[in-house]
C-alpha cells in the first residue's frame, strides 16, 4: 500500500543531515531568544529609557511569551510531529523579526503617546507586548517540538531532553553577549534584530528546504534595505547607536548666522554646544556655583575637578572658560558619547582627561583628592541608583579635599513632589555638612543640589564671583540672587529625613522618578512631540 503524504510528513527525517539541521535550529533559536531580548532593550530605550520598570516589563513579558510557547509547542508536537511543522514555526518567527525594524517605530510611538496616562511601565509594557508577543511565543515552541522529534529519532527521552535544553542554553549565552559586544556596536539595533531574524530563517530553511543553502542565503538580502532612524529628530546631523544609548546630534540655527548643537540621549537632551557662547540657560549654568560658596576665591584653592557624567563636554568647557585651565577628570561610561563630543562638540580642552568607565568604578581606583566634584549622570527618569546612595557619597567624600564642594544635577524638578529632592538632599547630608538646593530656574531646567563643608554658604557668592571676574559667571550669580529667581535654600537635615536616605541596599529612585516623569509628561507632552518630530 502506498504511503500517504500525511504519513510521510509525520515520519522523522533520517540521516545525519536531518539531525544536524535540527540541532542547529535549536541552537539558533536560543541565540535569537536572548539576542532579540537584549536588542529589544535598546529598541525601546529611545522612547521609554532603560529604568528598572522598563527592564521589568521586558523580561517579565518575554518569560510569559516563552511560557506560552512551551505549552503550545508541546501540544503541536504531539499533533504534528514533523520537521516541516517545526521549520514553518521558526520561519514565521524569523520573518516577523526581520520585519520588526520596519514597523517598530509606529508601534512604539503609539505606545509612547499613552505614557501620560499609563506611565513608563504601562507604555513600555504595551509596546513590548505588541512587538514581541508572537515571535517570542513561536520561539518558545522550538525546544519541546525538537525534543519530540529527537525522541522519535533516537528513542532516548532523558538524554534527548538534556541535549536539546543544553544546546538551547548555550545558544542563549551566545545571544546574551552578541548584541552588546558585537552586533549593536557594528550593525546597530535594527540590523541586529534583522540578523537574528535572518539566522532563524536560515535555520528553518535548512531544516525543510531541498535546495539547502540557496534559499537560506536569500534571507540575507534584506540587509540591503534602507532603514529609518529609531526615533527621528528634526535637524539631526549625526546618529549613533551604542550598547548604552541611542544618540542623535541636533543642530539648530541661532541669531546672527550661528548654530547650537544638542546631544540627545535616547529622547532627552544631554549636552549643549554653541560656539562662542558661555551660557546655556539650563541647569549646567547653576552647577558652576559650588566653588563660589566657600569663603575664599576659587583661584586660591581650586586645582582638580571630577565630572561624573561628562557627556559631550558642556560642563568641562564652561569650567575651563570661567575658572581657567584647572585639571579636570571627566568620567563617561559611553565611548560613543565621547567620540561625538570630540568630533561635534569641540571637547578638546587640554586640561581635560577623559575616562570611559562607570563613576563608582573610577572612584575605586582614584588616587589624588578632588576639590570639586560634579555629578551629572541623572537623565530624566534614568537615574543610576548606585550614584544616589549614602555609600556613593561617602566614597566620593573620601576622594575629596577636606573643604571640597559638590554639584549635582537632580534632573527634573516638580515643586509639588519633593520626595526625590528631599531624600537625595538627606543622603548627600550624610557625607557633607552643608547642603543647599536651587529649584529649577526655568520650566525646563532641573533642580541643582550643591554641598560642601562647614563654611559652605550662598553668602559668599557675590564676593567670589567678582574676584573671578568672568562676566558670564557673574550674570548667573546675579540671576540666582535676583528677586524673581527661586532662592538658593540651605537644607536642614532632620533625624526623620536621615531615616529615608538612599542606600546601596534600598534606593527606590526609579520608582520616584517614574512617578515624577509621568506627571511631567502630562504637562509637557506636546512640547516634546514637537521637538522630537513625532
Amino acid at each position: 500500500m502506498a504511503e500517504s503524504p500525511a504519513t510521510r510528513g509525520q515520519r522523522p527525517a533520517a540521516g545525519p543531515w536531518g539531525r544536524a539541521a535540527l540541532l542547529w535550529l535549536v541552537f539558533t533559536s536560543g541565540v535569537a531568544v536572548m539576542g532579540l531580548e537584549m536588542s529589544a532593550s535598546r529598541l525601546i530605550a529611545p522612547y521609554f529609557g532603560t529604568t528598572l520598570s522598563v527592564w521589568t516589563s521586558l523580561i517579565g513579558l518575554v518569560l510569559l511569551f516563552l511560557t506560552v510557547g512551551y505549552y503550545l509547542g508541546g501540544a503541536l508536537a504531539d499533533r504534528f510531529p514533523s520537521r516541516f511543522a517545526l521549520g514553518l514555526i521558526t520561519l514565521i518567527a524569523g520573518l516577523i523579526a526581520l520585519g520588526l525594524p520596519f514597523y517598530s517605530r509606529t508601534v512604539l510611538a503609539a505606545a509612547w503617546e499613552l505614557t501620560p496616562k499609563l506611565g513608563i511601565l504601562g507604555g513600555s509594557f504595551l509596546g513590548t507586548f505588541a512587538l514581541f508577543a508572537v515571535p517570542m511565543a513561536l520561539l518558545g515552541c522550538v525546544c519541546p517540538f525538537a525534543m519530540k522529534l529527537t525522541i522519535l529519532d533516537l528513542g532516548r527521552t532523558g538524554r534527548s531532553a538534556g541535549r536539546i535544553y543544553a544546546l538551547s542554553a548555550v545558544g542563549s549565552v551566545a545571544g546574551t553577549f552578541l548584541p552588546a559586544m558585537v552586533t549593536i556596536p557594528r550593525l546597530g539595533v535594527q540590523r541586529s534584530i534583522m540578523l537574528f531574524g535572518a539566522a532563524l530563517v536560515v535555520a528553518a530553511l535548512l531544516l525543510i528546504a531541498r535546495l539547502r543553502w540557496a534559499p537560506a542565503a536569500a534571507a540575507l538580502a534584506v540587509f540591503a534595505v534602507p532603514l529609518r532612524p529609531l526615533l527621528p529628530v528634526k535637524g539631526a546631523i549625526a546618529v549613533r547607536e551604542s550598547p548604552y544609548n541611542y544618540l542623535q546630534v541636533v543642530q539648530m540655527p541661532t541669531k546672527g548666522g550661528g548654530f547650537m548643537r544638542l546631544l540627545i540621549v535616547d529622547w532627552g537632551g544631554f549636552s549643549v554646544y554653541q560656539p562662542g557662547v558661555f551660557r546655556t540657560h539650563e541647569y549646567y549654568d547653576y552647577l558652576l556655583l559650588a566653588p563660589l560658596m566657600r569663603p575664599r576665591p576659587p583661584s586660591r584653592w581650586l586645582k582638580r575637578v571630577l565630572i561624573i557624567g561628562l557627556g559631550a563636554g558642556t560642563a568641562s568647557k564652561q569650567i575651563t572658560q570661567c575658572y581657567g585651565p584647572v585639571e579636570i577628570d571627566g568620567v563617561e561610561i559611553d565611548p560613543a558619547i565621547v567620540d561625538l563630543g570630540r568630533k561635534l562638540f569641540a571637547m578638546n580642552e587640554e586640561n581635560l582627561r577623559v575616562h570611559v568607565t562607570d563613576g563608582r568604578a573610577f572612584l575605586a581606583g582614584a588616587k589624588k583628592p578632588y576639590d570639586w566634584v560634579i555629578v551629572d549622570a541623572y537623565q530624566g527618569s534614568d537615574i543610576p541608583f548606585h550614584l544616589t546612595t549614602k555609600e556613593f557619597f561617602q566614597q566620593l567624600r573620601e576622594h575629596m579635599s577636606p573643604d571640597g564642594v559638590l554639584s549635582i544635577n537632580v534632573a527634573w524638578w516638580r515643586p509639588d513632589d519633593r520626595e526625590l529632592l528631599d531624600r537625595l538632599s538627606a543622603t548627600v547630608g550624610t557625607a557633607f555638612p552643608r547642603v543647599a538646593v536651587l529649584p529649577g530656574i526655568s520650566e525646563h531646567s532641573g533642580a541643582v543640589l550643591l554641598a560642601g563643608g562647614e563654611d559652605f554658604s550662598p553668602d559668599h557668592l557675590m564676593a567670589n564671583v567678582r574676584a573671578v571676574g568672568h562676566e558670564g559667571l557673574e550674570d548667573i550669580v546675579q540671576e540666582v540672587l535676583g528677586p524673581e529667581s527661586p532662592d538658593l535654600v540651605p537644607v536642614t537635615i532632620t533625624p526623620q529625613s536621615r531615616s529615608r536616605v538612599f542606600t546601596d541596599d534600598r534606593a527606590p529612585v526609579e520608582e520616584i522618578a517614574d512617578r515624577m516623569y509621568r506627571e511631567r509628561r502630562r504637562q509637557s507632552f506636546a512640547r516634546e512631540r514637537a521637538i522630537l518630530g513625532l
